[in-house]
């Protein structure tokens, strides 16, 4: 069986329940799940991604009323996973506040920063013969960071909830601009007067020093700084040049999902 089935073999439906939010009440509280159950979510390799609307109150069995065990850590990357794009395709530092709705299913919630944007500088095209805004761009020609909808209903759920309190949330990043990575997290709000930075407990972005662009570097230093053992971590992870959540259930028994779409 390949790592990546292994991992999500030890992901229990309830476990998928908590992230999303999508359901008031968890089933199934054993960290076993099947392969149905998988594909109802749409995980793994050659999926077409996690979807924070995969669940609905109906898959839950009303009549279940034991609660499952938890993570006592989860862990998401960032780059395409938790927002888009990736920083190595900014042309500079993400430093501009971007306003909207917080909550992605309501357009008249709250205000509050929903992105960060790129300021606006031209350079010099690959054809030499006029100017472009950077690698990236939105449809109105500017470089915004911002969260996925269905991560930003996740990290809602995470910082509204009071049953997910005891859990830790940390990020497992490989980024080729740490710079940009923090100051998005330092920025974008998940809700009112609450920003990514405030959520996370522990951070390990980068592949310089102790750090490589195996995951493994990242948390081992996220083991040694929570103390929190590997098998009560949660990973979220959408890696298509290769498989953090394999090579970190080998190492570590790490459970993880892939989701090659991002959280969307």
């Amino acid at each position: 069986m390949a790592a990546t089935s292994r991992a999500l073999q030890r992901l229990s439906f309830s476990s998928a329940a908590l992230l999303v939010g999508c359901c008031s009440s968890f089933c199934g509280g054993s960290r076993q799940a099947s392969e149905t159950q998988h594909s109802s979510f749409n995980m793994g390799k050659g999926s077409s991604g996690f979807s924070a609307t995969a669940l609905s109150a109906s898959s839950c069995n009303s009549n279940n009323d034991v609660l499952p065990s938890m993570p006592s850590m989860i862990v998401f990357d960032l780059d395409d996973c938790l927002w888009t794009p990736e920083m190595h395709e900014l042309s500079g530092m993400p430093s501009i506040p971007v306003e909207g709705p917080l909550d992605p299913s309501d357009n008249n919630s709250e205000l509050g920063t929903v992105g960060m944007k790129v300021p606006s500088r031209r350079r010099r095209g690959n054809n030499n013969k006029g100017f472009d805004w950077g690698g990236y761009a939105n449809d109105d020609g500017e470089e915004v960071v911002e969260l996925y909808p269905g991560a930003r209903l996740v990290l809602r759920e995470l910082a509204t909830n009071p049953k997910y309190a005891a859990v830790k949330i940390a990020v497992a990043s490989s980024s080729l601009e740490p710079s940009y990575s923090r100051a998005c997290i330092n920025g974008i709000e998940i809700v009112d007067g609450v920003t990514m930075e405030d959520m996370i407990s522990y951070s390990q972005i980068g592949r310089e020093g102790q750090l490589t662009s195996r995951k493994t570097s990242h948390f081992k230093l996220l083991q040694a700084q929570s103390g929190i053992p590997y098998d009560e971590m949660l990973f979220f992870d959408d890696c298509n040049w290769g498989d953090h959540v394999g090579d970190l259930q080998d190492a570590f028994g790490v459970t993880g999902i892939r989701t090659p779409q991002g959280l969307q």
